[in-house]
């Protein structure tokens, strides 16, 4: 199987695009701005589901990072059929880098030094790209091998030596910082080389159906212009959802069942911190938002920090009543 040629009698724009891969792209952007919409909610406590720490949503996240970083992989070799052509990959690098550091740069002043975007998916596809280049000549069977490499190496590479800065990109760091978006090379560069594995098999079977496939309707059509769009819908879609979302938010009020688990979990971390073991602590904090959860003013209040003198001695009253219901031992007394 041969790569890229380094000369092209076709032009760049004349390579037909396949239409299964833009529909692939439409269907993941739709599914990235329907996770962020959600983060969106969830982060302004609208909705009950914590989207950035339930497995179901962890997963769901990593679904659509994949299959992004994968269709990254597939491009590459799919723009490099008729010829590795310089001048489209390098502004396409450039408008990724700028896109990447937009991000940084948005997330860092929206939530500070604590979970702003240092590597998140942009900031990989724009290392991916240039380090898959070597792999486009070469066979699909070096992609995979290189695939599994990265894919394992996660796990058995980390190493307190890749603490720091300039290493946490790598993913290898057993402790990175907090981030809203966190895509490091490891292992995720093993998935944009499945792409290109993926996307060699196809450029070497051209009598595969997926070649001959035309879709006609608005809903294909539509899918296909989200996918050739998808860079700039990825760019702008937070940045209109989130302020918008913020606007709301005071305007709808936090979600009741939003406030109860909050609650719940600071009275788990309160517990916790006194000294006392998970098990009895989850019973304490149930007790203790039964006894006063159902009253939204006293929950509203309380996620406001402005709880009035009545208010607080009623708290004090029943956490004393759950302690001696669920808390048999007292380490220092207090929570």
């Amino acid at each position: 199987m041969t790569g890229p040629q380094t000369k092209t009698t076709d032009g760049a724009g004349h390579r037909p695009r396949l239409a299964a891969i833009d529909i692939a792209k439409g269907i993941a952007i739709i599914a990235m701005v329907a996770y962020h919409f959600s983060w969106d909610l969830s982060y302004r406590q609208l909705i009950a589901a914590d989207v950035g720490s339930d497995l179901g949503w962890r997963l769901f996240a990593r679904g659509i990072a994949g299959a992004f970083v994968f269709l990254v992989g597939v491009n590459l070799v799919m723009a490099a059929r008729t010829g590795f052509h310089p001048r489209p990959y390098l502004r396409r690098l450039a408008i990724l880098l700028a896109a990447a550091l937009l991000v940084t740069g948005f997330t860092y002043y929206a939530f500070g030094a604590e979970g702003f975007v240092f590597f998140g998916i942009l900031h990989l596809i724009l290392v991916a790209s240039v380090l898959a280049l070597p792999f486009l000549w070469a066979p699909a069977w070096l992609a995979l091998i290189a695939a599994v490499f990265f894919l394992a190496g996660a796990h058995f590479l980390t190493s307190p030596v890749f603490d720091g800065w300039p290493f946490y990109w790598l993913g290898l760091s057993p402790d990175p910082p907090v981030s809203y978006d966190f895509v490091p090379v490891f292992p995720w560069f093993g998935v944009a080389l499945l792409g290109v594995a993926a996307g060699k098999l196809l450029v070497a079977n051209p009598g595969l159906g997926l070649w001959r496939w035309q879709p006609t309707g608005w809903p294909w059509k539509a899918l296909m212009a989200l996918g050739r769009w998808s860079l700039i819908i990825y760019l702008l879609h937070q940045v209109i959802l989130f302020p918008l979302v913020g606007w709301i938010a005071p305007l709808v009020g936090p979600s009741h069942n939003a406030l109860m688990r909050q609650f719940v979990a600071l009275s788990e971390t309160r517990c916790a911190m006194a000294g006392y073991a998970a098990e009895p602590c989850a019973a304490f904090a149930v007790c203790v938002a039964q006894e006063l959860g159902q009253d939204d003013g006293f929950l509203l209040d309380y996620w406001r920090g402005g709880l009035s003198e009545d208010d607080n001695r009623r708290f004090t009253e029943v956490e004393s009543d759950c302690i001696a219901r669920h808390l048999a031992t007292v380490p220092d007394g207090t929570i």
